[in-house]
């Protein structure tokens, strides 16, 4: 496939998140792998998929197979796929993907911006939402168009010295299972923002309960 610039597909795709912010997360997600699995648990991939027929196919025999897994830019879970309306091919898609990262992430700013008055604080808590929200939560009980209504929600830009990279996507066979040093702010509450502690893979809902945020 022709790799689309990732600014480019930004604006396009996920309009109401700053490119920064929303770089940040597909950079630590996905280090910008189009066709990235995460499989959380003992379960590891033998190596990542480097074209769409291949992630899903491989996606499909982890479902069938019942494994827990995450897919994509944003890494998408495969438990939300029946409230996004989604398919597994759906996710592999860049654009659909970042979609769905401003879907989810949207909501969770308008939830945070009425909890906290800092700005980088409110949008840290809609960061740890975004990856520590179980999927038979909150989600899953209110609809799609709900959620997309927060859309007219502008998710800020990520204030941080260590967004020095620009992000390229590509479909490129990493060497390794995605796993990078986060490019937030150090402090508990970013690192609990992307990263799933029991298998140390990136993804963007984990089963552990999301981490307190003082005002």
């Amino acid at each position: 496939m022709i790799v689309p610039d990732f600014m480019m597909l930004a604006a396009a795709c996920a309009p109401a998140v700053h490119p920064t912010t929303l770089s940040a997360i597909v950079m630590q997600e996905s280090r910008g792998h189009i066709y990235a699995i995460g499989v959380n648990g003992n379960y590891e991939l033998l190596q990542q998929p480097s074209s769409f027929n291949e992630a899903v196919a491989t996606a499909e025999q982890l479902k069938k197979d019942g494994h827990n897994f995450d897919m994509g830019l944003g890494q998408i879970n495969v438990k939300n796929l029946k409230w996004l309306g989604m398919s597994l091919s759906d996710l592999f898609d860049p654009c659909k993907n970042l979609k769905v990262v401003q879907t989810i992430l949207t909501h969770c700013h308008k939830q945070a911006m009425s909890k906290y008055s800092s700005e980088q604080t409110a949008l840290q808590a809609a960061l740890s939402c975004y990856n520590t929200r179980n999927s038979n939560s909150d989600f899953t009980t209110i609809s799609v168009q709900e959620v997309s209504s927060h859309v007219i929600v502008k998710v800020p830009a990520l204030v941080s010295n260590d967004l020095q990279e620009t992000l390229q996507l590509h479909t490129e066979r990493p060497k390794h299972i995605i796993e990078t040093e986060s490019p937030l702010p150090s402090s508990e509450e970013s690192a609990d923002a992307f990263m799933h502690k029991a298998s140390r893979v990136s993804d963007a809902f984990t089963t552990e309960e999301p981490s307190s945020l003082e005002r």
